[in-house]
């Protein structure tokens, strides 16, 4: 799912008002007669529901109104000129970033971060139908006709039309999800999403399969869910390591986040599991509290994946050993063989 793309979006100008006078057959000398510019179009940025990503910014960059028509003799004014509407998927935030940016490789992070700092916000298009002029067309001039005056009837002053609004801007996709699910590399995440809604995310064992985030749909007693599945988070990712970060913008929207874990199948049992575990969690909580905006604040349901690996009785008592270090109480699921009942259950 593509998250972020540039564009340049340009207004029209506004059309010149007309230098003019009357030249009829028994008036060769008339007065002025010079009419008005038309309007520029605006260019609106449109909030689209049944647009999913950002991809279609990938092929067309640059979005460039029409020019007010110029004024006519007769006092003829000339035509403004249609709006054009860019859509975007509902919960597209748009900003607004300077010419030096538009090419930029926003791969590197120390330009992304630089980015994120001068970038000013101008809109969040949170909801379906939600508009926003992006860029105001140019007003049309005046003509002649305007500045005739009991000292002046032959005036030679005209307005050009004002220029229209031009700009680059950034837009960011912040999943609109009801939930988010969270986890180091590798712990099944994607092979989670996909047990629980109609998504088919890339699976394979190692780590960053994701890199981008993967959307599905649970449907839960009729209820619907939507379920985002964010690139995996290591320690220390703002030090720079990893990619999880750059995709945790996602979870700001969702009610509630899912955490998932998974014990590493290397030979260890009861001790080392419950150690790794409780580890592995507290490193995805330090990273969202690092990223702050209210991250660690969301209700959190923790999940353990790949649950064939761990006896029952082994099961209950890790379970006890992290409620009582973390707080939280752990529901036990196999995204790949289909067991995630316990967790259903929770989500509704």
């Amino acid at each position: 799912m593509k998250d972020l793309a540039r564009i340049y979006i340009k207004a029209g100008d506004g059309g010149s008002g007309k230098l003019s006078f009357r030249h009829e057959k028994f008036a060769a000398k008339g007065g002025p007669d010079g009419g008005d510019g038309g309007k520029g179009g605006d260019v609106i940025i449109q909030a689209d529901e049944n647009m999913e990503n950002l991809v279609p910014f990938n092929f067309k960059k640059k979005y460039l109104a029409e020019n007010g028509e110029g004024g006519m003799p007769k006092k003829m004014h000339g035509k403004d000129r249609e709006d054009i509407v860019v859509k975007v998927p509902v919960g597209t935030v748009i900003y607004e970033v300077g010419e030096e940016y538009f090419e930029k490789n926003l791969r590197n992070r120390d330009v992304f971060e630089e980015l994120i700092r001068e970038r000013r916000m101008l809109v969040d298009m949170d909801r379906h139908g939600k508009e926003f002029v992006g860029a105001w067309g140019g007003r049309g001039g005046r003509g002649n006709w305007h500045f005739r005056s009991s000292t002046n009837q032959t005036p030679q002053e005209f307005e050009p039309g004002t220029p229209g609004e031009e700009k680059y801007l950034l837009l960011e996709l912040k999943v609109v999800a009801d939930v988010g699910i969270v986890g180091l590399p590798n712990v099944g995440k994607s092979s989670l999403l996909k047990a629980l809604t109609n998504a088919n995310p890339k699976i394979a064992g190692y780590p960053f399969t994701t890199l981008e985030p993967n959307l599905g749909v649970a449907t839960v007693h009729d209820k619907r869910i939507v379920l985002v599945d964010v690139p995996g988070v290591i320690e220390d990712a703002w030090e720079g390591k990893g990619i999880g970060p750059w995709f945790l913008r996602h979870l700001e929207r969702v009610n509630t986040l899912l955490h998932v874990l998974a014990p590493e199948p290397t030979g260890l049992h009861l001790e080392g599991w419950e150690e790794q575990l409780i580890g592995d969690y507290k490193i995805v909580r330090k990273e969202l509290e690092k990223y702050g905006k209210g991250l660690a604040e969301k209700p959190e349901i923790v999940v353990v994946n790949k649950r064939e690996l761990v006896d029952e009785s082994e099961r209950e008592m890790i379970g006890r050993e992290f409620e009582k270090e973390t707080g939280k109480k752990l529901a036990w699921v196999s995204a790949g063989m289909g067991e995630v009942a316990d967790l259903v259950s929770l989500l509704n």
